[in-house]
């Protein structure tokens, strides 16, 4: 079969590699109908992630049909359609009954290389889905792939960053960062009443777009000034860090208010911190770090998106085949075009 795989550092290429097969009692075949290229797969592809050896499967946001279950699977059959969660979890065990899924022992996510438990990703025509019962959704009837794909990552991510922030109404908000998990923070933003919501990004587009999801849009060159600006003076209560760069963290500290939040939802790798422990314990500055929890927010995206509440299909800018993934990892890499689904 095809799939994406990466070769080497900015490095990507469309290979035949082994079919998938039932290797475990509770495993599925998914035929993948849409996929999506992460902003933490450009991470992967420039060489940024750990233990990565060439031959990577590429790829944890997926949807598709159902191929073959193992004799342990009951809540899935073949026909069906699913939505699988970017990491596998059983469901069973302490930490997924805490609903601390991605702390499962059987966890592993897709498509990131031996650090994340060397599984397969779905930038293929096929793709073996462990833990199948828990980590496959079934994608409500009638609802196409593009409404239902995000649930499994930068949906779930956005949702859980911010209520893991905690925004509470009346609260100042800034998001840096408008790329597709940016925006999507802007859209779940709205589910949570804040009063004022300020978007950094110094590409005029993406802040076009925010301002159209009701953000004051502010620009990469002093936004701390502009904000405060439009403020009286004062600072954000809540920063949401949505880039995962030292640029990123800079402006993020920068624009957090004294006793405020910052939640750090970009991927990091080695990046340091801007200020000192010492200078973010003076401020008394709670930083929190997100891994989404599709687990624990999917059913609740799902019924939003049917109800017309959120629309996650409006981030995507480009549709392609599979075979033109990497010339669509090429303009991702330039800043060409932001979110790009894959058809194989």
């Amino acid at each position: 079969m095809r799939a994406v795989v990466w070769h080497a550092p900015g490095e990507v290429g469309v290979d035949d590699v082994p079919e998938p097969r039932l290797q475990d009692p509770d495993d599925a075949i998914l035929r993948v109908t849409t996929t999506a290229i992460c902003g933490s797969d450009l991470h992967l592809v420039r060489g940024k992630l750990p233990r990565a050896v060439p031959g990577i499967v590429i790829g944890h946001e997926f949807c598709g049909e159902v191929l073959a279950v193992a004799e342990g699977v009951r809540r899935h059959r073949p026909g069906d359609r699913g939505v699988a969660a970017m990491y596998t979890a059983c469901g069973r065990c302490p930490r997924c009954l805490a609903g601390q899924h991605a702390r499962c022992p059987a966890s592993q996510m897709f498509g990131c290389g031996a650090l994340f438990g060397d599984l397969a990703g779905g930038q293929a025509e096929r793709v073996r889905v462990p833990l199948a019962d828990m980590t496959l959704a079934p994608i409500p009837a009638g609802m196409v792939d593009l409404d239902a794909l995000f649930v499994g990552d930068i949906l779930a991510t956005a949702y859980t960053a911010c209520v893991d922030a905690a925004v509470a109404p009346g609260e100042t908000v800034a998001v840096v960062g408008c790329g597709p998990v940016g925006q999507l923070i802007l859209a779940c933003l709205q589910l949570f009443a804040p009063a004022t919501v300020y978007a950094v990004d110094p590409v005029s587009q993406r802040r076009a777009q925010a301002a159209a999801r009701g953000a004051v849009p502010l620009d990469g060159d002093d936004p701390l000034a502009q904000l405060r600006a439009h403020s009286g003076g004062r600072r954000a209560d809540v920063v949401l860090e949505a880039v995962g760069s030292p640029a990123g963290l800079e402006t993020a500290w920068r624009l957090v208010d004294t006793g405020g939040r910052v939640v750090l939802v970009g991927l990091l790798v080695d990046e340091p911190f801007p200020q000192s422990a010492g200078q973010t314990w003076l401020r008394c500055l709670s930083v929190h770090s997100v891994l989404g929890r599709p687990y624990t927010h999917r059913d609740t995206l799902l019924r939003l998106i049917q109800h017309g509440r959120l629309r996650p299909a409006e981030v995507v800018s480009q549709t392609c085949g599979l075979e033109e993934a990497p010339d669509a990892y090429r303009r991702l890499l330039a800043r060409a075009t932001s979110k790009v689904v894959l058809r194989p």
